[in-house]
């Protein structure tokens, strides 16, 4: 059972029914939920009013409501005819029910029936019920049917709501899978030229790839929600394309495609509007798309050069989280989007800049399946891989996305961030348009025709398929032509496989050289194998995450991971020290420091006694260490989501709470210090480029450890580290003493080796 707008229940092998959350109001979202839940189907009908009933115990027909049982569900017990029945809730004192006539059911047309008025029970709102006999046995709901309510085991109750009058039952037939061979040489062969919407002299041109279609028409809107005002066939090319040429420009114009094609070729209905894949601005996420060229590429001097991997330091936020409570002077519309934080950047006093990181990772921004603009999302359920998200733009209907996203751009260029876009090529959202378009050539299909699932969200893009791979490597390029993106991190990118992940590095450093590739290297299928670390990818260190918590977490008895960490060597796998970004939290699961204690132990906005320097030292541990240091926003300033895990739907606990920045100014200003001296000529030790650059040795005095490093040519650096509650002497080196010695980061009123609690030191030894 998939939910997500509604359910979908599959009854047996050819019939599925789309139990929505209200009456369907002749929407595609049966289709889209059925699509999304791994399966085809066709003949979507409402159900028959009382076979409805026959379900889930009620419908209304006419101003009447009807309340019905099956007897044949129940053949020992009512085959007789005999038995009362009685129908029981809480505003009829569910057993005391019995004890009136007026709720006996009677029997009609072979069922037993209670007829009331539909206005009597609005006033009740949402109501569970059930049925009861005479004898006071209940009488369960169908097995398995959604619409009921189990409050306590076993206790299982119909629910009556006034906004599903009995149009929430949606009842369609499941197309069986397709037979493989049609398939077989589409995988294999990759669509060439461009795709979408292109302007050819005075004229334009719309092309899109449907080799199975049947008939492929362009259709265009005065309103995005209304019906279609003119309707064009496009003709079908050799090459599986479909093309149509109009002698008048279209730029502007609104437009979908309906696809028709057989039923067992699975696309669902017979004839579907989609958006098209390749529409560069969407108004919503149901299209249409709106007709525009492709802008002019950022090119020359205008073209930002992003630090080298080996140099980051990311900070990973969405857009809405650090606008909403922004110290900026920003209307209530401009907090929702691109415009906003472009407004925010220009002032020195913008969180990200004073945070002093020089890349920022932003959660995805392109259009994504939200039902209104106001709608909080994380926007990892995409339905278009080309457009940026409407509901960040000013003005969804003229594409202002376009130019408000690559404004943003760059704004963050101009206060010297690199871009680095989350990116979702693994799954779509709903509606699903590319399976409208082509179910089978763009996801993977297990052998029973169902669509696989290891992305956790209802399907997978099928990155073996030719034409799934052009369409990823068309988005990619596209958005560092366009918009000068500096980076993408692949979310799930195991799903991408090595193959494709390699071709993007390829095609996307020819433009950029200095592009910045990182990968989720998980999936719910495995992880990416170790040729990964033979490629410029950097990789999302899960190792450290769980290891470096787990020493902060247990008392900090063993130093090894820590050790490990300042080496480069918790991912033993990689190639080079820039291949592992370390990070402690991210926007999924649980917020660190919610990791370290109870959201319900903190008194007046401070943590337990403790946890403020477990933080500490194990933010430091990541900013000290080889490779990538992420932050999660407002990581600096010990922000927590109140214990809760996931909050992909939470706007209100992830957006950021600046008052509490100056709660722990202290702590954020610890953090911000070291970021400098990372960042800084002095800390370009933490930055090789290799692990042959740098001599480690290792330093353990009591409770606290060290770590030499040496590079050839430079003076020998000392990481000092106290991970205890007292202040430390740890012992310089032997021949070195404090003669010549030097703290470059730390507190400055420390002798070297004087190292505070839950604290460090770096030190300059002579020689």
């Amino acid at each position: 059972m998939y939910k997500g707008g509604g359910e979908v229940w599959r009854r047996d092998d050819r019939h599925g029914i789309v139990f929505l959350e209200k009456d369907w109001d002749g929407s595609t979202l049966p289709m889209n939920l059925v699509a999304e839940a791994g399966l085809a189907g066709s003949d979507f009908k409402p159900f028959d009013p009382r076979e409805r009933a026959k379900l889930g115990g009620y419908s209304k027909i006419g101003e009447k409501a009807l309340f019905l049982l099956e007897p044949e569900r129940f053949p020992s017990l009512l085959r007789t005819g005999k038995t009362e029945v009685f129908l029981a809730s809480e505003w009829n004192d569910w057993e005391k029910a019995r004890d009136e006539e007026c709720w006996k059911m009677q029997p009609e047309k072979g069922d037993l029936c209670l007829w009331m008025n539909w206005e009597d029970l609005l006033h009740l709102g949402v109501f569970e019920f059930k049925f009861i006999t005479r004898e006071g046995r209940w009488l369960d709901p169908p097995d398995s049917f959604p619409g009921v309510k189990e409050k306590i085991p076993g206790a299982v109750n119909f629910v009556f709501d006034p906004a599903r009058t009995g149009r929430d039952l949606v009842g369609f037939r499941v197309l069986p899978a397709p037979e493989a061979t049609c398939l077989d040489g589409l995988l294999r062969e990759r669509p060439t030229g461009s795709f979408g919407y292109a302007e050819e002299g005075n004229g334009s041109r719309f092309r899109v790839y449907a080799p199975r279609a049947h008939q492929v028409e362009l259709l265009f809107f005065d309103d995005p929600d209304g019906e279609a005002t003119e309707t064009h066939p496009m003709e079908r090319n050799e090459d599986g394309s479909w093309s149509l040429e109009l002698s008048e420009r279209s730029s502007g114009c609104l437009y979908r495609y309906a696809v028709s094609g057989p039923e067992h070729a699975s696309r669902g209905p017979r004839r579907v509007r989609i958006l098209d894949p390749y529409a560069l601005a969407a108004t919503g996420r149901n299209g249409p798309g709106i007709a525009m060229p492709v802008p002019k590429p950022v090119a020359g001097k205008d073209v930002f050069v992003p630090p080298e991997m080996k140099d980051l330091v990311i900070a990973e936020a969405h857009l809405r989280d650090l606008l909403a409570h922004a110290p900026a002077d920003l209307t209530a519309e401009e907090r929702l989007g691109f415009t906003g934080l472009s407004k925010w950047l220009e002032s020195e006093d913008c969180y990200l800049r004073r945070l002093g990181v020089n890349a920022v990772e932003i959660q995805p921004v392109l259009e994504f399946d939200s039902l209104s603009r106001e709608e909080y999302h994380w926007g990892y359920m995409p339905v278009s891989f080309m457009a940026p998200a409407s509901a960040y733009a000013g003005n969804a209907l003229d594409g202002s996305a376009v130019r408000e996203f690559r404004k943003l751009v760059e704004s963050f260029h101009n206060a010297g961030l690199a871009v680095i876009l989350d990116v979702v090529y693994n799954h779509v959202g709903v509606p699903n348009h590319l399976g409208h378009l082509d179910r089978e050539l763009y996801f993977t299909i297990d052998e029973l025709g169902r669509l696989t699932n290891h992305s956790g969200c209802g399907n997978d893009l099928n990155c073996q398929s030719e034409p799934s791979r052009k369409l990823v490597l068309d988005s990619v390029l596209h958005l560092v032509r366009t918009f000068d993106v500096d980076g993408f991190r692949f979310d799930l990118g195991e799903l991408l496989g090595i193959d494709l992940l390699r071709e993007i590095e390829t095609e996307t450093r020819r433009i950029k050289p200095n592009l910045i590739l990182i990968a989720e290297p998980w999936s719910f299928r495995g992880r990416l194998p170790t040729e990964i670390n033979a490629t410029g990818y950097s990789l999302w260190s899960d190792a450290c995450r769980e290891r470096i918590l787990s020493y902060v977490k247990e008392g900090c008895l063993d130093p090894r991971s820590a050790l490990d960490l300042l080496q480069g060597k918790l991912d033993p796998e990689n190639r080079f020290p820039w291949q592992s970004v370390n990070y402690l939290e991210s926007h999924d699961d649980h917020a660190f420091v919610d990791r370290l204690c109870r959201a319900a132990d903190w008194k007046d906005g401070k943590p337990p006694a403790g946890i403020e320097e477990k933080a500490r030292l194990a933010i430091g541990l990541a900013l000290l260490s080889p490779g990538i240091p992420m932050l999660a926003a407002g990581q600096d300033f010990m922000r927590g989501k109140q214990g809760v895990r996931n909050t992909y739907l939470r706007g209100d606990l992830n957006a950021l709470d600046y008052g509490q920045l100056e709660h722990f100014r202290e702590f954020s200003d610890w953090v911000r210090s070291l970021i400098a001296f990372r960042l800084s000529r002095e800390g370009s030790f933490l930055r090789p480029s290799s692990f042959g650059e740098l001599e480690y040795e290792e330093l353990v005095e009591g409770e606290g450890f060290g770590l030499l490093i040496r590079r050839k040519g430079e003076s020998t650096r000392l990481i000092l580290v106290n991970p205890t509650g007292c202040a430390l002497r740890i012992p310089l080196p032997e021949a070195r003493g404090e003669g010549g010695a030097s703290v470059v980061w730390g507190k400055c009123e420390s002798l070297p080796g004087k190292v505070a609690p839950f604290d460090f030191q770096v030190i300059e030894l002579p020689g």
